[in-house]
């Protein structure tokens, strides 16, 4: 989702996005590199000068001092925040208590979440012992997500984190590995393939003539690029992806939307998409507008989508799109425009970013981020939050 932007609802709430933290180029200071536990219940805010979706008023929102964007996977959600010449990574679960915390230098802001062959996450953190922008020397290393116990690791790497998931190159871009999840080691590539990236344990590559993806080093799925005119250089990975799913730029901007257990394709040229968890939904922009998948098939949304729409999120069988300074929320199933936030109110529009199959999830409220938990807010007498 982009930052640094006012939003403005059709009932003139307004909200801006976060700003990013600078980089610096010096040596570390002495960081605290190894996970610590913490397993502290973050104190509710106060929410009455916020705009909340409705989907999120009954439940208590959290402010873990995040201003990276969020990743999460199950009911965690790791980032960090910036300043002091250090980031400061913290896990979160949907409780609203923090598991565990770590510091890297301030340009180390790659990282990912992931999991192993059994399904357990990982979270995949950057460092560098002498570089302050983590651009030489990087290493990776992964942690259980829910306890910080190290998994793997440190693995030289040629460069910062790339993405999708723990794929890693050198500036020029000669050079990129993709890690295995499981033993933090280089999977091995042919001669005549390039890895794309990593989705939670699957490696997809491409040679010449096949798109392939592979599990545990043995193939999972493969499509020839003859069947879409694909060409095998200009087709890569968008750096940010969505649980599930695999979206490629075939080099115009858009590209086909994979299953990435299954390696189907469900939508031939996707510009941007996101899943409703809630539902199980996937919403796709693409060159007729917006399209949305579930099993009951596809259908088209009669939604008119100019150029500068942004879709930010689908949450709870709602899409939240803006167009410039505009929210505007739409009903999934018919695409008409939809209520999504009370009627009367006023304060920072709080916009949906990462949520679980439960409700519970990132919120964007100004330079703000907010979690909303599984507890439920204790009304006062006069019923106000």
């Amino acid at each position: 989702m982009g930052r640094g932007r006012i939003l403005t609802l059709a009932a003139g709430l307004s909200t801006a996005l976060a700003l990013l933290g600078c980089t610096a180029t010096e040596e570390p200071p002495d960081l605290e590199r190894e996970p610590k536990q913490v397993g502290t219940e973050l104190d509710a805010i106060d929410a009455s000068d916020l705009q909340l979706p409705l989907i999120v008023e009954p439940l208590e929102l959290v402010e873990p001092d995040w201003d990276l964007d969020v990743k999460h996977l199950g009911d965690v959600f790791l980032s960090a925040r910036s300043g002091d010449a250090r980031l400061g990574f913290s896990a979160v679960d949907s409780n609203g208590t923090t598991l565990w915390q770590a510091q890297r230098p301030t340009g180390c802001t790659g990282f990912t979440v992931t999991a192993d062959n059994e399904g357990k996450p990982l979270a995949v953190l950057t460092d560098s012992a002498s570089d302050e922008s983590c651009t030489t020397e990087v290493t990776a290393s992964a942690y259980d997500l829910e306890t910080g116990e190290q998994r793997w690791g440190p693995t030289e790497v040629p460069g910062p984190m790339q993405g999708p998931g723990s794929l890693f190159s050198s500036d020029d871009g000669d050079e990129a590995v993709a890690l295995d999840p499981d033993t933090g080691e280089t999977v091995e590539e042919s001669s005549n393939s390039r890895v794309l990236g990593e989705f939670q344990g699957t490696i997809l590559s491409v040679d010449e003539d096949t798109l392939f993806a592979s599990d545990e080093g043995k193939t999972a799925w493969k499509i020839p690029l003859s069947d879409h005119d694909w060409n095998a250089d200009g087709l890569t990975a968008f750096p940010d992806q969505t649980e599930g799913l695999i979206l490629l730029d075939a080099q115009d901007g858009s590209g086909p939307v994979i299953d990435a257990e299954s390696g189907d394709i469900l939508d031939d040229s996707a510009s941007e998409i996101a899943r409703d968890a809630n539902s199980e939904m996937i919403i796709t922009r693409d060159r007729q507008g917006l399209t949305v998948i579930d099993a009951a098939g596809t259908n088209e949304l009669p939604v008119s989508l100019p150029k500068s729409v942004v879709l930010e999120a689908a949450v709870g069988g709602l899409i939240y799109l803006r167009e410039g300074e505009t929210l505007r929320v739409h009903n999934a199933a018919t695409g008409s425009i939809a209520r999504g936030y009370p009627a009367k109110g006023s304060g920072v529009v709080a916009v949906p970013d990462v949520f679980t199959s439960k409700g519970l999830g990132v919120l964007r409220a100004g330079d703000r981020t907010l979690l909303a938990t599984d507890r439920v807010v204790e009304e006062s007498a006069e019923g106000q939050r």
